[in-house]
């Protein structure tokens, strides 16, 4: 019988000030074992409900009476196995899936996803020794055992089936094409067989998913076997993570041991930003990047960590009215080129207070180039969260704790200010979130039409400027993607100067090796303004649209009208183009709409 869970009020104000405490994390870990069975209750229920055929496999109730027996004998193993991160979000799709009808699409058959419990209990049951026998399904000619490991049978068949047949710890899987052994060490591979890698450093171990059809959020997805060397790679990488958190940021450390369970290596999408991603119905697993430093490393397992907290809180409590509309892409996050609904909004706040938090205990244990990256790193995160939480504070609708939860986050994020910083780091941290924040209200947001067409043809009639203060302006989301060039280069200036020298003497090295990278760009955070601001003129007269070369142009002059509502004068100076067929000197519109 399920308990119920709560969260004390003493732990949600020390979550909110960015604190970590490992207690309230296995807390939080027990609210999501719980999630877990009531979901996996939940498919039981609905697939009855539903009468669904699960030929040709056995039936559920089958597969749930192993994992009962197997229980019996070895809990442990059923908890483990049920405890995989991916099974809340797979629980989810296929309680989506049950609620459809017809069903309609190329996705896998319902009898496969269904027979993902089959799996798990043939994982409880090798993990136990259990003697079994269940037939379980098949893609491409793979079949994986959650938290075990991979078995090529070499099915021709997109969706097939096998039977595994575990015997005295012995365990043999016969497909309709091919058998697999699986060896009496599961974790080492054999023939037909690729083991789940795992990563260990001082006791603390985690599995590298690189195999099963479900770790990417949204499977079935093919295995994707890392070389040796680059698994290696990350193995070094985690010792030496692991080591810099347990010197220096312990109880992050002790959160993490409780917690994550499993990364899932993901292709690198930036030279200097790894990416990573979370979701908000897997608890304990994070997808990334191999970061190329420990500091990196850890920064992102902190940050995925905070993801994974807040998902599961959100479970206990609401922070966001849940009769307001939660779900509209509508704010502002400086973290993310387009518009986030509330609730995303509010995952980033917390996910970037912990963030925030790590970065200002570590550039105050290091020294040199690395604290001088860790002190941008920290008071770049600071300005991006205390932004988002004053938006939230404002344009959201909370409930009474979700206010009083961001303004605690908000008051320690001020606190946090008066640290001591180098002035030009401050000063670079400052003007990367501003250039976002230019960039994302360039592409997004429209002033009122009429005044866009009063104040062009104004200007094309030589009249003075009588504009006033426009309403707000309308936001209409943009797509495609941004390169952020100016902020690799910020970060080439503080981790590689060597190689920021070598982009000042030679341009044309940055711009092949930045993506979207300019001559403009670099002149910027060179701080030579003034060419900067002749190169963005220059870029505006070929391509009078680009939102990064508007902003660039904005921080080069610091032009308040173009710093505050950059919007409205790109869209004058669009307006004149289309009226007149002639590209306006910006900073002359920028000077006259002053």
């Amino acid at each position: 019988m399920l308990g119920t869970h709560t969260v004390s009020l003493m732990n949600l104000d020390a979550m909110a000030e960015g604190k970590s405490n490992s207690a309230v994390v296995e807390q939080l870990r027990l609210v999501n074992q719980s999630r877990q069975l009531i979901l996996l209750r939940a498919v039981l229920d609905r697939a009855q409900q539903r009468a669904v055929t699960l030929t040709p496999l056995p039936t559920l109730d089958e597969a749930w009476t192993l994992l009962a027996e197997v229980e019996q004998s070895n809990k442990a193993a059923v908890d483990q196995v049920l405890a995989h991160p991916q099974n809340g979000l797979w629980a989810a799709r296929v309680l989506r899936r049950l609620s459809h009808e017809p069903e309609v699409g190329d996705g896998p058959p319902l009898w496969f996803e269904l027979g993902r419990l089959h799996l798990l209990a043939t994982a409880a049951a090798i993990r136990a020794r259990h003697d079994f026998r269940l037939r379980v399904p098949v893609w491409r000619g793979t079949l994986m055992v959650p938290t075990i490991g991979l078995a090529d049978i070499r099915s021709r068949r997109e969706w097939d089936f096998a039977q595994v047949h575990g015997e005295r710890g012995s365990v043999l899987i016969r497909g309709t094409a091919g058998s697999v052994q699986v060896p009496e060490n599961p974790a080492q591979d054999g023939d037909g067989w690729i083991a789940l890698r795992t990563l260990r450093a001082d006791g603390y171990e985690l599995w590298l998913d690189d195999i099963d059809p479900y770790r990417e959020f949204d499977g079935p997805v093919p295995p994707r076997r890392l070389l040796k060397r680059e698994a290696d790679l990350w193995a070094d990488g985690f010792h030496a993570t692991w080591r810099l958190l347990t010197t220096h940021h312990p109880s992050i450390a002790d959160e993490l041991a409780t917690a994550m369970t499993s990364l899932v290596p993901h292709a690198m999408t930036e030279r200097l930003e790894p990416f990573s991603a979370s979701h908000h119905e897997v608890f304990g697993s994070a997808m990334l990047s191999r970061p190329t430093d420990p500091v990196t490393f850890a920064a992102t397992l902190v940050h995925e960590l905070q993801h994974s907290k807040f998902g599961v809180l959100l479970t206990l409590i609401d922070l966001l009215d849940p009769s307001a509309d939660n779900d509209t892409a509508r704010l502002y996050a400086p973290w993310r080129d387009d518009p986030r609904p509330p609730t995303a909004a509010l995952h980033g706040v917390f996910s970037f207070l912990g963030v925030t938090a790590f970065y200002r205990q570590q550039h105050t244990v290091t020294t040199g180039r690395q604290a001088r990256t860790a002190q941008f790193e920290y008071a770049y995160s600071r300005e991006q969260t205390l932004r988002a939480t004053d938006t939230l504070l404002v344009d959201a609708v909370l409930s009474a704790l979700g206010r009083r939860f961001l303004t605690k986050a908000r008051n320690r994020l001020q606190s946090w200010d008066s640290d001591p910083l180098p002035e030009d780091v401050r000063a670079a941290a400052h003007r990367a979130n501003l250039d976002h924040h230019l960039t994302w209200r360039l592409r997004h947001l429209h002033p009122p039409r009429e005044m866009v067409e009063d104040l062009a043809t104004a200007w094309l009639r030589h009249r003075p400027n009588r504009f006033t203060n426009p309403p707000n302006p309308v936001l209409r989301p943009s797509t495609g993607s941004l390169t952020h060039a100016r902020l690799a280069l910020v970060r080439t200036w503080l981790t590689e100067p060597d190689r920021y020298d070598e982009y000042r003497a030679e341009p044309d090295l940055a711009i092949t090796e930045i993506n979207g990278m300019t001559a403009a760009d670099l002149a910027l955070i060179d701080n030579r303004t003034d060419e900067a601001a002749e190169l963005y003129q220059q870029q505006i007269l070929e391509a009078p649209d680009s939102p990064t070369a508007w902003a660039g142009l904005a921080l080069s002059i610091e032009n308040d009208l173009l710093l505050s509502q950059p919007e409205l004068v790109l869209a004058v100076h669009r307006e004149i183009r289309s009226l007149s067929g002639a590209v306006t000197n910006p900073v002359r519109l920028a000077q006259w709409l002053r």
